[in-house]
């Protein structure tokens, strides 16, 4: 255990910390509420990780969705997935960590995250997180997708790139777009920054890391800044999609 471990350790057993999903004390994310995880219901879209399983994806013989089988899906990213829905007690915690500024929620999230990458993707070679703009970062002190990519790079073991990408220009808040509306939102909104070289991620498995996905635009809008440096792959990953996008 690391000293900022052990010193946080102490703290809690000072002062308990309280569940951001349920309000319980003891745990910032209790094991209670993560077992309250929803996950997409499977059979998945291969490329974009919607359920084929509900009415918004009527393609249920078809291994990919609507979307992605047409002209309106991914266009860089390889593969995206998310660890569960965006309901209950994990979209407390989601909303805690981005809107009332509990960083330490981004620990369990992360580990969430790392997890889920073990069991249900490949391995990756670096791990970068969805960067917001310079105004958006100053407005709310830090970036959660940073918080956890690094926690889920640490877990791994697997290299974590923050400044990989940047966000090159501000972007409306995607809430309420349609699809297409939301990929022209985000079109060109990320550049590749000063550890985005072709020397550290050409040939590389890569995972980009958000905390909320819908229809995917923005991972893929990011993903696209980086295509260019030849990676082997393009993944992305978020904590949770809605159960309907």
């Amino acid at each position: 255990m690391m000293l900022s471990d052990l010193a946080q350790s102490a703290l809690d057993l000072l002062f308990p910390p309280r569940c951001a999903g349920c309000g319980a004390a003891g745990a910032v994310f209790c094991a209670a509420c993560q077992g309250k995880l929803v996950p997409p219901a499977e059979p998945l879209c291969q490329r974009c990780g919607r359920s084929l399983a509900s009415s918004a994806t009527p393609q249920r013989h078809s291994l990919l969705c609507l979307a992605c089988s047409g002209a309106h899906g991914l266009t860089a990213l390889t593969q995206l997935r998310a660890v569960a829905l965006h309901e209950g007690p994990v979209r407390e915690a989601i909303h805690a960590l981005k809107y009332q500024g509990k960083r330490r929620v981004a620990v369990p999230l992360g580990d969430l995250l790392a997890r889920y990458l073990q069991q249900q993707m490949a391995a990756v070679d670096v791990i970068i997180p969805v960067p917001l703009h310079s105004s958006r970062q100053r407005e709310r002190g830090f970036n959660q997708a940073e918080l956890l990519a690094r926690r889920c790079a640490g877990r791994l073991g697997v290299p974590y790139l923050a400044q990989a990408l940047v966000r090159q220009r501000a972007t409306a808040q995607q809430v309420g777009l349609s699809g297409q509306e939301r990929r022209a939102n985000v079109a060109n909104a990320f550049a590749a920054g000063r550890q985005g070289t072709a020397a550290q991620l050409a040939g590389k498995r890569i995972l980009l890391i958000d905390d909320v996905t819908t229809t995917g635009s923005t991972l893929d809008a990011a993903a696209a800044a980086l295509a260019p440096l030849s990676p082997a792959s393009l993944s992305g990953l978020a904590v949770t999609r809605p159960a309907f996008d």
